[in-house]
This record gives structure tokens, C-alpha cells and sequence, in this order.
């Protein structure tokens, strides 16, 4: 742009350190190519709107006209109340929802908060990848230092590994389950992972967002191992398990001290989250254990007609245990990003370059990643289109 006046721009470098060689997402850059190229979004795990339960649609627009102002901080009382009360019972875990319950302005803001609050110069935060690209900035964020285990290959916990920068690190990042790859972490795995958070002194900040979309009889929360919950941050929300990904809805469940820390970044970036949205919560909450099942259910028909596409497409998917993503290997000499944009433009659909899962920013993959939150009828065009204009 032309400075107003032609008066000359700051001089220096523009930013700090929190925000050198930090990129916007990869994912949402994915969104938007797809929308400009009319291709079908299967990049960013966005549901149709037809998925969302009608009813807290309905409460939704009642409340907005009875419910438009700030709610207290942490959230309005009746959500963060079943809130406690829905995660007691699904997790076998007590919150107060006086001290201990916090609602955000989504799952990544319940992340950032947490990540602002708990870590800073000089400490270590520990994650796995291929790992959702969110996790990575807001280390950096924080003035912490990002310690990426890979586990690309079997998709299995490096104890080893994780014991030695566990020796040196602050917190430890799980996600399960885990965006990309679909991993769900087994209570054997937990409980080793376990041992190591009290030897080391780690907090634990767990993204449970796909807590609700699980195709294996082993899923179990971290906090119903052992003694994880005393040190433990449960982000989730409604995004996923309600498909209103736009609402911005999150939950933030941890012990009062952990609670008082992050509360105050809370506070002081977002204030409150929606409040029509959050009495729409109350509602949700409220749907009976049926809901769950046939969400899940729902899901693993659509993982198993895009895992079929991608292989019937001449791609190699690796079928998830968990969340609504499929990581898929690719066989041509092209880079990742290469891919992806000529898939856009040439077929139609839009996925994720693996590479944007891995903390090196000059990391390459040859994988990539397709989401099945879509309807079946959507998928299904996003196969036909693959199929038809297959290059590879």
C-alpha cells in the first residue's frame, strides 16, 4: 500500500521473535485456494451444514435474543456446570465448575491460553508429529522452545526419546485423538507416558477436541490414567463433536491451580465466548448418549467410503482409529505443497501437504492429508473427481 501523505513506513524489522518465521496456516491457505479454484474442500475439517443437530440450532437463535451481552469470564454458569457435570460422567473426572471449568472462545484459544500461561523463555513444550500445525506457533509464542518427537513411522511413542527431553522440558502436548494421522492412544501407552510426567515434573496439555469421533474399543481419556488428571489441561469444545466449528465454543478443564493461570490470558484476549452460542451449549449437552454413537458411527462410514476412493484413486490412505482425517501417501516425484496445489487445480479437491505437520520449516512429505467431515454425497464427487482426473 501508498504510506497516507507518502510519509515513510517504520524502519527496522516490523515483529519479534514470537512471530519470526511463524507462517499463517497452511491449512486455512488450503481453504482459500480451494474456494477461489471451486474445488471441493477436503483440506480443512469443516462439516456440512446439514450436520449440525437442528435443536441447538434452534436454541442458538433463541438466545440471541435474550442472551447478546458478555457472560461472566469463564463462561455462563449452566454451561460450565454441564460441563463438569457431562465430563464427570463421560471421564470419570470432577471439575468445579466455580474454579475449575472455563469456557473460550474455542479449543484453540483454550490452547493458546494454556500454552501463554504455563510456559515461557527458557522452558520446553513436547509434542509428536505429525502434529497439528496450531501446537507449533504457539510454543513459539509463549518464548518456549518446540521439542517435536516424530513418530511418523508406525505411529508409536519414542519412550526413549521422550524420557530424555522430558528431562529438560516443561509441558508435554498429547492429542488423541490425533489430527493428522488419526492415532488414538492406548491406556498401555498413557500409562507408560504416565510414569514419565511425574519422574520429569511435566504439566500435560491434551487436545481432546475428537474425543467423540473414535472407531476403536481402546480409547480412553489421559485424565482416566492414573494420576494424570492432577496435572492435566483438557482443551476440547463443540467444534467437532456438534459440527459448529464457527461458533467458537471451547472447554478448558483443569485442576484450580492450573485453572487460576490461564484463566487470566483468558480474560485479558477474549473475554468471554459467544454468549448465544454458549447458552446453545447448555442444549447440546443436553442430547442423549444415542447422539454420540451414531456421530461416531456416521464418521466410520464416511472413513471407510473416502479410504476406498483414495485406494480405487491409485493412493495409499492409512486408515484412522480416530477424529475425520486421512493421511495418504502419494506416488509421483512431486513435492507435497506441489501436489496439493495441482490436485486443486487439476482435479478438483483440495487436501493438506503433510509437510505442514512437522515443525521443520523446510520439512518435506510425501503424504498428504484429506478430511472426511463432509457428507457422504460430497465425498463421494470428491472421489469421482480423483479418480477421473488422475494424473499419478
Amino acid at each position: 500500500m501508498t504510506p497516507p501523505n507518502n510519509r515513510p513506513l517504520p524502519d527496522g524489522t516490523v515483529g519479534t521473535g514470537r512471530t519470526d518465521g511463524v507462517a499463517e496456516s497452511v491449512i486455512r491457505e488450503m481453504t482459500r485456494e480451494a474456494i477461489s479454484q471451486g474445488a471441493i474442500n477436503l483440506s480443512q475439517g469443516i462439516p456440512d451444514e446439514d450436520e449440525t443437530p437442528p435443536e441447538i440450532k434452534r436454541a442458538a437463535k433463541a438466545a440471541i435474543d435474550t442472551d447478546s451481552q458478555y457472560t461472566i469470564t469463564w463462561g455462563l454458569p449452566e454451561l460450565r456446570e454441564a460441563v463438569s457435570e457431562r465430563y464427570a460422567e463421560w471421564k470419570g473426572v470432577e471439575y468445579d465448575p466455580e474454579t475449575e471449568v472455563t469456557i473460550t472462545s474455542g479449543t484453540s484459544e483454550a490452547i493458546m491460553s494454556t500454552m501463554l500461561s504455563l510456559a515461557g523463555p527458557d522452558d520446553e513444550v513436547i509434542y509428536f508429529e505429525p502434529v497439528y500445525e496450531s501446537y507449533i506457533p504457539a510454543s513459539q509464542f509463549a518464548g518456549a522452545t518446540p521439542i517435536p518427537l516424530d513418530m511418523t513411522d508406525g505411529l508409536e511413542p519414542d519412550y526413549e526419546a521422550l524420557a530424555e527431553a522430558a528431562e529438560r522440558a516443561r509441558i508435554l502436548v498429547l492429542n488423541t485423538p490425533m489430527n493428522p494421522t488419526g492415532k488414538v492412544f492406548t491406556r498401555e501407552e498413557l500409562e507408560r507416558i504416565e510414569e514419565l510426567v511425574f519422574e520429569h515434573d511435566l504439566i500435560v496439555l491434551t487436545d481432546e477436541i475428537y474425543e467423540h469421533i473414535v472407531y476403536t474399543d481402546d480409547y480412553v481419556s489421559p485424565v482416566e490414567v492414573g494420576d494424570l488428571a492432577e496435572r492435566t489441561v483438557v482443551c476440547t469444545g463443540m467444534s467437532k463433536t456438534f459440527s459448529v466449528t464457527g461458533w467458537r465454543v471451547g472447554f478448558c478443564l483443569a485442576p484450580e491451580y492450573l485453572s487460576r493461570e490461564l484463566r487470566k490470558i483468558h480474560d485479558y484476549t477474549s473475554i468471554c465466548a459467544p454468549t448465544p452460542f454458549q447458552r446453545a451449549g447448555v442444549e447440546a449437552l443436553s442430547l442423549p448418549d444415542s447422539y454420540y454413537e451414531e456421530l461416531a458411527e456416521s464418521y466410520e462410514v464416511r472413513r471407510e467410503l473416502l479410504c476406498e476412493g483414495l485406494r480405487e484413486a491409485g493412493l495409499d490412505p492409512v486408515e484412522p482409529d480416530g477424529a475425520y482425517y486421512v493421511m495418504t501417501r502419494y506416488p509421483t516425484d512431486e513435492s507435497d505443497i506441489e501436489f496439493c496445489y495441482r490436485l486443486i487445480r487439476e482435479a478438483g479437491v483440495a487436501a493438506v501437504p503433510g509437510s505442514s505437520f512437522y515443525t521443520d520449516p523446510d520439512a518435506e512429505a510425501d503424504w498428504i492429508r484429506f478430511t472426511f467431515s463432509r457428507n457422504e454425497s460430497t465425498i463421494r464427487e470428491a472421489v469421482d473427481r480423483l479418480v477421473e482426473n488422475r494424473w499419478w
